[in-house]
Parts: C-alpha cells; sequence; structure tokens
C-alpha cells in the first residue's frame, strides 16, 4: 500500500485518507453505481465497530466518503492524540466489512437510488463543465452515481465480490497529514490486515466522438461557454498557464477583449491516472457575444506570449496555493489527493521545487502543443438564438 506522510509538528489537527483506485469510470454495464453504494455500505459498521456514528461521536469526529471517478476516498481529521484509534477505525471499516442486509438495502433506497444524478441538478455553469469533462475523458458523468435499474438489482454479494477485487494493498494508498511519523503510520497500516491482492481496474471508454455539444436551457438571458483542451501528461508548467490565463483580475482571460463580452470567466484542471485537461468558462453576456468571444480566444492564443513578472507572479500563486493545501483545514487533505504532482513527484518538497523552476520556454512549449483549435472541443449551455 502506498503512504504519504506530511509531517507537521506545530498541527495539532491530523488528517487521515485512504484511497482504494477503484472509481466510477470502472463500473461495468449493469453494475452502474456499485463503487458510490459499497461507499456507503462501508460505512454502516462491522464486527469491531458495529456503531460507527457512536465511535465518532465519542472522539468529535466525523467520517467523509467520496465517489470519484479514478478513485474512492474516505477520510477524517481529528486530534494528534485521537489519530491513532481514527485511523484504526476508518481502516477496519474500509478493509473488514460485515456487510449487514437490512442496513444496505435500507440505505440503498433512502440514499443510493435517489442521489442518481440527473441534467436538471447542474446549473448552467456546472452542466457546461461537466459536459466539457465527458469530451476530454471519454466519460459520461450522468453515469457517476448510477443507474436506477442496475442499483435496484445490486446484492450483499455483488458489493462483497466487488470489495474483494479492488480493496486491498496494490491497489490502495493513504495520506496522512499532521504531526505524526512515518513508522507509527506504516505499523499501524501492517497491523490492520489489508488483503495483499487486489486487481488495478481499467477504466471504461465512452466515446463521444464529438468536438462541440449544444445543452438547450430556456429561460436564460446569457450562454455558459466551456473550452477544453486535452493535455496528455502531468506537467507542473499547466499549473502555471492556468494562473497566467485565468486569475482574477490580472489573467488574460480577463482582459478588455473579454470581460466587455463576458460577465464571469473562471477555469478548471482537472486530471485521471492517465491524462488531464485544461477546461476554461466564459459566461457570455448575451448568445451573439460567443462568436466574439471565440474569435478573440484564437487570437489570443495564436499569438500566446508571457512576460517574466507575469511568469514569477503566476509561480508565487501556486507556491501559495500548495501552501495552502498543506497547511489549510477542513478539504485540505482532499485537494492533496486530487493533486497528482505529489504522487508522481514523489514528494510535497520535490513539488514546490519543481514549480521554482518553471521557465518560460517551458509555458509557451506546453501553450503551443496543447491550447490550440485541433485539440479542442466547445461545450454551449443556454437558449436557442
Amino acid at each position: 500500500m502506498d503512504q504519504w506522510v506530511i509531517n507537521e509538528m506545530s498541527k495539532a489537527l491530523v488528517h487521515s485518507i485512504i484511497g482504494i483506485r477503484a472509481g466510477w469510470r470502472h463500473e461495468t454495464d449493469r453494475k452502474r453505481g456499485i463503487t458510490h453504494f459499497l461507499e456507503h455500505a462501508l460505512l454502516l459498521g462491522n464486527d469491531s465497530y458495529p456503531s460507527p456514528d457512536i465511535e465518532s461521536w465519542k472522539r468529535g469526529i466525523q467520517i467523509f466518503g467520496i465517489t470519484n471517478p479514478e478513485n474512492t476516498l474516505f477520510w477524517s481529521t481529528s486530534t494528534r492524540e485521537d489519530f491513532q484509534e481514527v485511523f484504526k477505525l476508518l481502516l477496519s471499516l474500509v478493509f473488514h466489512p460485515h456487510f449487514n442486509e437490512d442496513k444496505i438495502e435500507k440505505e440503498k433506497h433512502t440514499k443510493i437510488i435517489p442521489a442518481v444524478t440527473h441534467e436538471t441538478d447542474f446549473t448552467a455553469w456546472e452542466l457546461a463543465y461537466e459536459w466539457a469533462m465527458n469530451l476530454i475523458f471519454d466519460w459520461d458523468f450522468l453515469l457517476s452515481l448510477g443507474v436506477e435499474k442496475d442499483i435496484v438489482s445490486l446484492t450483499k454479494e455483488d458489493l462483497m465480490v466487488w470489495h474483494k477485487r479492488y480493496y486491498g494493498s496494490p491497489n490502495s494508498f493513504v495520506v496522512i497529514s499532521g504531526d505524526v511519523g512515518e513508522n507509527k503510520v506504516a505499523g499501524i497500516v501492517e497491523e490492520a490486515g489489508v488483503a495483499a491482492n487486489a486487481e488495478k481496474p481499467s477504466p471504461f471508454q465512452h466515446h463521444w466522438d464529438k468536438k462541440e455539444v449544444f445543452v438547450e436551457r430556456n429561460g436564460m438571458k446569457n450562454t455558459e461557454v466551456v473550452y477544453g483542451f486535452r493535455l496528455p501528461h502531468y506537467d507542473v508548467g499547466y499549473e502555471i498557464l492556468d494562473i497566467i490565463l485565468c486569475r482574477y483580475p490580472l489573467g488574460k482571460l480577463w482582459g478588455d477583449a473579454f470581460c466587455k463580452l463576458s460577465f464571469a470567466a473562471s477555469s478548471k484542471l482537472e486530471w485521471t491516472n492517465t491524462s488531464g485537461g485544461l477546461l476554461v468558462n466564459f459566461a457570455a453576456s448575451s448568445c451573439d457575444n460567443v462568436s466574439e468571444i471565440d474569435k478573440n480566444l484564437w487570437q489570443l492564443l495564436r499569438n500566446f506570449d508571457i512576460e517574466e513578472r507575469e511568469l514569477e507572479a503566476a509561480k508565487k500563486a501556486m507556491l501559495l496555493k500548495m501552501l495552502l493545501v498543506k497547511e489549510g483545514e477542513g478539504q485540505a487533505p482532499l485537494n492533496f489527493v486530487k493533486h497528482p504532482s505529489v504522487f508522481i513527484s514523489g514528494s510535497y518538497e520535490k513539488m514546490l521545487r519543481e514549480v521554482k523552476q518553471v521557465d518560460k520556454n517551458q509555458i509557451l512549449t506546453l501553450a503551443a502543443s496543447c491550447l490550440n483549435e485541433q485539440n479542442a472541443i466547445r461545450v454551449l449551455v443556454g437558449p436557442r438564438e
């Protein structure tokens, strides 16, 4: 099992995360929703901890789970004094489930089926991003929490098979951030009796075979437009490029060529185990403005250049962002796990060094290779013209 420990001796809190490299993108036909269902089932208790809510309550903590495209995460934040017991609790629940049939069936009908995703659940802004990621990563976000007819048919035995298949040391990792030593973490993991075998799943591909999608939403006055660019591999330079383009208020996409046409701009960098995507959003003030945004964007990218002062400011912003991830509270550990450079670099410190070493030529080369019309997709959400 991979283990990352960020030792922060001055911290009174410890963030504990267990990750399984199996997510909703790995589900097969007739099993849509099993990942989310299993995530919930594992937190219902086992022989060692029949009432996890009571155990959590005694220590003033909460246990969370989330189903992502390519992993499932379980985490909690505790005091330094309670870390050992909380981490043992997490390991026990995740890797040694009981699967009480009555509890599972109740959870299925009260929490899992009602959570199935529909397009109407999303704002226009969110929907544009979700569809852009569909085209970039060849998945279908409407399957992220399952299909009702599949979930209805899922049984206790299905959950047990899925758990045995993927929930073992070779397909798992832990991330601990706080005043805890690596040896202590390794010792607790070793005592947990995690299965030594597990498969590494392959993602299901949904080939959309299109470069543009329009989603009609009547009643809107503006149009949300998202441009997406496929990124072949992780490079910290993409993080810097994203900041140069989109950071408010001096990012290039906040200039006069765009502000007069849109009332907001934003961006996202998203990563899977094999590739990534840079997604840029404009909230166009009107449908007519979309074509002008399009023209101005390609003019900017065809003649893209940066000044050294822009680069240095972006690097400082990136270093600050990473320090906030490391030193922040609440959702900070999840942001750490979402950041692939930590896992690729092998350490947090090495990643920070890589940010400092980024130069102008690196940024311009990345922009020229990926931020072009041949590599782009576009999604529009709004009214018909």
